[in-house]
């Protein structure tokens, strides 16, 4: 029986290593308890300290959640805190210990594994199922996922929007009335096949366009890196579509943030 909840931990630290480190400006830093991967953007999502210690206990939670504080503060660059429930003591207010240092919740995420998914099913009438190959392709990939999540996403276009950074690993696009529609993107990760940046255009929702996205970026994914299980972190509403496909929990875990950066905004 494996390790389900340090298999979603370390998937978290090895995809983040992926997107984050080829950047310019970043940093990475094992510390005790925690993994710093900073892209070097000032997007939260490419910026993370994410906890990896098991058995943590209220007051040291509380003092990592203030390390991770003081590490970032030079920085001057918004970024999530990752926590694994599980890998807190029984009763631990997660919440409450990280409120002392300013750090708010900012969202739940589940890991999930699945081995194959099933990719034969139909493809929406009207969506093009599409793999860039330049840089202007690639970069579509962060103007979907920022329309569908309301993040502005330009500044990680150097890091991950470009056919240098995809060249060995998988994105697809959905098109659909000329446009794109939908995104999937997977890479190896520890052994595994990784799932990333699952978006949809607002308006769009509800059509099996990311079904079909996702369905086929895993099925280039096999010739790529073989019929390897595949992991994600889902938020709470793609829990459902992918518990549909057969994935299964792993872990759950929630990204705060600190509160000054939600002001700021």
């Amino acid at each position: 029986m494996f390790d389900t909840v340090e298999l979603s931990i370390q998937q978290f630290v090895g995809a983040w290593h992926l997107m984050c480190t080829s950047a310019p400006g970043h940093s990475r830093v094992s510390a005790s308890g925690v993994e710093y991967i900073f892209g070097g953007v000032p997007i939260p999502f490419f910026n993370v300290a994410i906890l990896t210690g098991r058995g943590v206990s209220g007051p040291s939670l509380r003092q990592l959640g203030q390390e991770v504080c003081d590490w970032a503060a030079p920085k001057g660059l918004p970024y999530l805190l990752i926590l694994t429930h599980e890998a807190l003591e029984s009763g631990v207010d997660a919440g409450a210990e990280l409120a002392a240092s300013g750090l708010v919740p900012l969202m739940p995420l589940t890991g999930m594994v699945a081995g194959r998914v099933d990719s034969s099913t139909m493809t929406p009438a009207g969506l093009q199922l599409t793999t860039p190959a330049d840089d202007a392709g690639c970069a579509t990939l962060l103007d979907v996922n920022s329309a569908a999540y309301g993040i502005p996403l330009d500044s990680a276009k150097p890091l991950i929007g470009t056919s240098a950074f995809w060249n060995d690993k998988v994105l697809i696009l959905g098109i659909a009335g000329g446009r794109p529609v939908a995104s999937t993107t997977v890479f190896a990760v520890d052994g595994y096949r990784y799932v990333a940046l699952v978006a949809t255009q607002p308006g769009e929702q509800r059509k099996g366009y990311a079904d079909a996205v996702m369905r086929c970026a895993l099925a280039e994914s096999v010739k790529r890196y073989g019929d390897s299980p595949t992991v994600l972190h889902a938020s709470d509403a793609g829990r459902p579509v992918y518990e549909r496909m057969g994935y299964a929990r792993l872990a759950s875990h929630t990204a705060y943030i600190e509160q000054k950066f939600l002001d700021s905004q």
